[in-house]
This record gives C-alpha cells, sequence and structure tokens, in this order.
C-alpha cells in the first residue's frame, strides 16, 4: 500500500503529534486502501506521473483530531476517507466503505480535468468530486461502485458546495 494514503497528514497538518497513530485497525480498511492504490492511482500514475495525495485515510483519532482542531474540512459519514474503520461505539464511520482519497497529479495541477476524464472513461470508482481544474480531487472505491460524479463550486464563504452531477459516462458532459 502506498505510504502517503496513510502518512498524507503529516505534510498537511505538521502540527498533529507524532503520537497520533493513523493506521488502519479493519483487514477491510486495509484491503480497500490497496485496492484504491492498485485499480486508481497506480493506473493514473502510469498514465499521467507523480501523485500528491493531499488527503487521503482517516483514522477515528485522526478523524476525531482534525474535527477538533480543523472543523469544516471533511464529512466522515459519507467521505469515505475512513474506510471501514468503526467509531468508539463500533459503528461503521462511513457506511458506503471502500476508500477515498483527495489527489493532484505533478504537471497537471491545472488540468485536473483530463485526470477525471480517465478515471470516468477506464476506471472502477465509487465516487469522484471535483473541485475544479486547478485543484485536487476526490475519488474513491467502494462496494457500491456507483461511479457517480459530482462537480463541487466554492461558496461564497468559501466552502465547496455541489452543483452538476451525472453517473458513469454521462458525466463526460459535465466537463464541456
Amino acid at each position: 500500500m502506498r505510504r502517503q494514503l496513510i502518512d498524507w497528514y503529516r505534510v498537511r497538518h505538521p502540527e498533529i503529534p507524532a503520537t497520533l497513530s493513523n493506521t488502519p485497525l479493519r483487514e477491510e480498511s486495509t484491503q480497500a486502501l490497496a485496492a484504491l492504490n492498485s485499480d486508481i492511482l497506480t493506473p493514473i500514475e502510469n498514465q499521467f506521473g507523480s501523485i500528491t495525495i493531499t488527503f487521503g485515510f482517516t483514522s477515528n483519532t485522526l478523524k476525531n483530531y482534525l474535527l477538533k482542531h480543523h472543523p469544516g474540512q471533511m464529512a466522515p459519514s459519507l467521505d469515505q476517507h475512513a474506510a471501514s474503520e468503526r467509531n468508539v461505539k463500533g459503528n461503521v464511520i462511513c457506511k458506503r466503505q471502500g476508500a477515498a482519497c483527495d489527489f493532484r497529479v505533478e504537471g497537471y495541477e491545472d488540468k485536473m480535468d483530463e485526470v477525471a476524464k480517465l478515471i470516468i472513461t477506464q476506471l472502477p470508482f465509487d465516487r469522484l468530486y471535483f473541485y475544479g481544474k486547478d485543484r485536487p480531487m476526490h475519488v474513491s472505491i467502494g462496494p457500491e461502485n456507483s461511479r457517480f460524479v459530482q462537480i463541487m463550486k466554492p461558496s461564497d464563504s468559501g466552502h465547496a458546495v455541489p452543483t452538476k452531477r451525472a453517473i458513469g459516462t454521462d458525466s463526460l458532459k459535465l466537463f464541456e
């Protein structure tokens, strides 16, 4: 499995204590992260080049830290970053399960729409959230493999809000 999927927060949030663990505890999470790497990230890297993970796997411990210190950056019950991990009550954090990451591709920092089109036409994904040609994109795998694409735009307050959406190859029209 790609270490960046686990250690991504060390770059984005260097203030997080080194003692905080972001290790998957459930075998299903480890398997989903390995599938995300082999089925999505490796083919993208082979086609376009080096990938930087900007938001990756988020254990329950890291989720709680981020919600306390950086609220508004995530939607744990929806975004699949927690994979199949469980909260302290034993409930799955995200019922969609699977795994997700946000990433950008070196050399395509202003052309992430080209990367999105490859995902849509050639790769098995569950959800893709597209924030703009010059922004990292969110992609997930999961049991549903819904092939759902959501275009996100910044609101006046700076938060991303959903706009147009489509499923499967129909979503290519969203990029015209």
